[in-house]
């Protein structure tokens, strides 16, 4: 590993999806976004579930909405890309009016702009009448020289039945092939060897994406059975070779019992750099590879594994994030209740759900994903990612962890979903969309970044992260967590128990170089509850306090350093 510094960059942009003259942001989650090469200020970003917004603002606070209502319809998991020749494409789930959910996801549609992505025109792949097709991913041939230049490939899952425990009803991933920029697709072919079931579960063949190699050569990867499968096409995908096991993904792709979320999933994902390496990223838990201890095989990693230009091998899987620290971030409690909140003894590690993209010259690439290591509860996530230096030649250069969110987002609990993906995209610079939870909104909300470099050494520069905390902050709520039910013993046991209040709030607070400071709770004029930390590690503290300590009522909750403080009101019922 390179010990690469960061830098504290004040030109990276940090803003919220909002559309012009409304007056807050945006309900949605599943964000893609792609921006022009040529004209670095004007982007697109597609959200679930049918929603479409352009900026040619620089500092993207002002996103116009768009029109996009194909004959097909629309409705969710879109992914946007826009060509090194300005052609804006987009890829969605249909939405059949004729059908009900999820049988109205009947097939693949296609869309393009040659209008800087103002309006669309779509085609249709993929339909098998009473079948499913799901998640599409494609990519473009931009390679010059490639015998597939300008080629379009899409990929995507179709259930025969979704959702459905019937070891009759299967799973598989479809190819489909543009030769005329996308304004059509020939017929599409199975490319998965072996089905996966259709339950949308770790035994279901799903995540299916593809890079292409600088010489034409497609590279497939998908996740079934807690495995990263992998195939390859030499003929621009007229034919494809036998699935080959490229990785184990322990714990498979949907990754249970991730704290207060709905939904995790660790799929692959693939770029090719400029030299013909081909990259895969994943996120799976992490006990088989060399960690023993309980508490951490309880978490997830992201792991990179990597195929030489010109081997046929790809390497064992190395870890991208960085180990957490095992030291305790509470020295010191001085209210005497510490019996009565959630103070774990360790960093919660879990990272997953990684995106990668590849620079405009394609000798660097980056990988992001979701991470809560700087949550001592573990129900407060950021998002991570490292740069990659790609090379001809000798070791790939691999840079230090950095932290992309400049704020943190709690993750609300079992009863909101939250989407399943992040979304990068390179032009001119970096971009990043991921779904965040506004606690004042009461919605998950898209948040949108631009990252900017500066020169490190020679002619070598680096994606900026964030370092810190710059101004105190404090987020309070109520997580909205389902009780699971496995019988009908739970189920009295519940009914019993239900009738107290087991709901916990969850507190982050935050104040810049800050070694102690007090959070109160305050009804009225009377402090109903009071808490001192001391020795603070990196300026932010969050915990876990029972619901039940307090009474129904509109409370105060202050944070308070030397005589400075930070208020917000917090309702509570």
């Amino acid at each position: 590993m390179l010990g690469f510094a960061q830098f504290l960059n004040a030109q990276n942009i940090h803003s919220v999806l909002k559309a012009d003259g409304a007056l807050g942001p945006v309900n949605a989650n599943e964000p893609s976004i792609a921006f022009f090469k040529s004209q670095s200020k004007v982007g697109l970003i597609g959200v679930n579930t049918s929603l479409v917004f352009r900026t040619s603002d620089a500092s993207m606070m002002n996103w116009s909405p768009v029109v996009v209502n194909p004959p097909q319809g629309f409705y969710g998991d879109p992914v946007f890309k826009i060509s090194k020749q300005g052609i804006v494409y987009l890829a969605h789930l249909a939405k059949n009016k004729s059908g009900v959910w999820p049988k109205f996801f009947d097939r693949i549609v296609f869309e393009r702009s040659e209008d800087s992505g103002k309006t669309f025109s779509a085609t249709d792949v993929g339909f098998h009448e009473g079948k499913m097709q799901d998640k599409p991913w494609f990519s473009m041939d931009e390679w010059q020289g490639s015998k597939g230049f300008g080629n379009v490939y899409l990929s995507w899952t179709e259930f025969d039945v979704y959702g459905s425990k019937d070891p009759k009803d299967s799973s598989r991933i479809w190819f489909a092939r543009s030769v005329d920029g996308g304004r059509n697709f020939e017929t599409p072919v199975v490319i998965s060897d072996v089905s996966g079931d259709a339950q949308d579960d770790d035994g279901t063949a799903e995540g299916a994406n593809i890079a292409i190699s600088p010489d034409g050569v497609l590279h497939a990867v998908w996740s079934r059975n807690d495995t990263i499968w992998y195939d390859c096409s030499r003929d621009c995908g007229k034919t494809w070779g036998k699935d080959q096991l490229l990785a184990r993904q322990i714990g498979g792709w949907n990754h249970s019992g991730v704290r207060s979320t709905m939904r995790v999933n660790g799929m692959p994902v693939i770029q090719s750099d400029a030299y013909g390496n081909i990259y895969v990223a994943y996120s799976g838990d992490a006990c088989e590879h060399g960690f023993m201890t309980h508490w951490e095989c309880t978490q997830r990693n992201v792991f990179l594994s990597v195929r030489r230009a010109g081997k046929s091998e790809f390497s064992e899987p190395i870890v991208l994030n960085q180990p957490a620290s095992t030291e305790s971030f509470y020295a010191k409690v001085s209210d005497g209740l510490s019996g009565d909140i959630a103070i774990p003894l360790f960093e919660f590690t879990e990272q997953y759900s990684p995106a990668m993209v590849v620079s405009p010259n394609g000798k660097r690439l980056f990988v992001a994903w979701e991470d809560r290591r700087r949550s001592q509860s573990g129900y407060f996530f950021d998002i991570y990612g490292v740069e990659i230096f790609a090379s001809k030649f000798g070791k790939l250069g691999i840079g230090e962890n950095i932290r992309l969110s400049n704020t943190v987002s709690i993750a609300p609990g079992t009863e909101v979903f939250m989407g399943d993906y992040i979304s990068l995209d390179w032009s001119e610079s970096m971009h990043l969309a991921y779904t965040a939870f506004s606690i004042k909104e009461n919605h998950p909300i898209v948040c949108v970044s631009k990252f900017n470099e500066r020169k490190k050494i020679g002619s070598r520069f680096l994606i900026q992260g964030e370092i810190g905390i710059s101004t105190p902050a404090l987020e309070v709520t109520i997580l909205k967590d389902k009780q699971q039910v496995s019988s009908t013993l739970d189920a009295l046991a519940n009914e019993v128990e239900n009738k107290k209040d087991n709901r916990q709030i969850a507190i982050w607070a935050a104040w810049p170089a800050a070694k102690s400071f007090t959070v109160e709770f305050k009804l009225g004029k009377q402090v109903m509850f009071e808490h001192v930390f001391e020795n603070v590690k990196d300026g932010h503290v969050d915990l876990l306090i029972p619901a039940s300590r307090f009474v129904p009522g509109v409370y105060e909750i202050v944070l308070r350093k030397k005589g400075k403080m930070v208020k917000q009101p917090f309702y509570f019922n």
